[in-house]
């Protein structure tokens, strides 16, 4: 993995703590005002995951791969997504969160399950993370994960749609570096390109597994 940038601050349980307040309030907010259908969240037996009643609409976007390719709504559809967001110079929950998908990535090969997800991470802080950075990150993890980076303004727009929360904050180094207080939810997107289901943290890889075979068996 590549060496992190920034170093964790010393109170880190408070930074773990905050990070965990803001996605549930994040993930509460968007359940609440973000669905104009009607749309409500519903907890199922046997499933872990907050399921939508209806899949809720992607806003259009357009973003750049690490890779270097477009990447836009429609390369969501025709398959089932794993999607989170985060920032390469995250000194622990978006490594920790990525290690729990390439695991739960694992965990379905393994089980031999009918439908494999694509998985997505989508930087918080495009102004250091661009095409190269993630092209050099994202591979440590999984060869086959796909990092998304943009503009400021095209973030901003899809974390707005998708009820994601991030606040900048400076590091204690002095040197001017900051970190990314973030949800860190991991959401669900079905073969339309919908958001379908969202799992909060803390992130198991075999519960997350379970539960997409399950969810997958019963929207496919």
């Amino acid at each position: 993995m590549p060496e992190n940038k920034v170093k964790a601050p010393r109170a880190l349980y408070l930074v773990v703590a905050s990070i965990l307040v803001l996605s549930i309030l994040a993930q509460w907010l968007f359940l609440k005002y973000g669905n104009t259908n009607n749309n409500g969240p519903y907890m199922d037996d046997g499933i872990s995951a907050t399921i939508l009643h209806e899949a809720s609409p992607i806003t259009s976007f357009r973003l750049s791969d690490h890779n270097g390719n477009a990447f836009n709504q429609d390369n969501l559809v025709g398959q089932w997504s794993l999607l989170n967001f985060g920032y390469t110079h995250c000194p622990d929950i978006c490594p920790t969160t990525l290690n729990t998908l390439n695991r739960v990535n694992k965990i379905l090969y393994e089980m031999d399950a009918p439908i494999l997800p694509q998985t997505i991470f989508i930087t918080l802080d495009p102004e250091r993370d661009d095409v190269a950075t993630l092209a050099d990150y994202i591979p440590w993890f999984n060869k086959d994960f796909i990092g998304l980076t943009g503009s400021t303004e095209q973030i901003q727009a899809l974390t707005k749609n998708l009820g994601i929360m991030s606040q900048k904050r400076q590091d204690e180094s002095g040197e001017g570096n900051y970190l990314i207080d973030h949800t860190v939810t991991i959401m669900l997107i079905d073969t339309k390109g919908q958001l379908r289901a969202l799992s909060s943290a803390p992130h198991n890889a075999q519960t997350i597994a379970d539960d997409f075979i399950k969810i997958t068996e019963r929207f496919n």
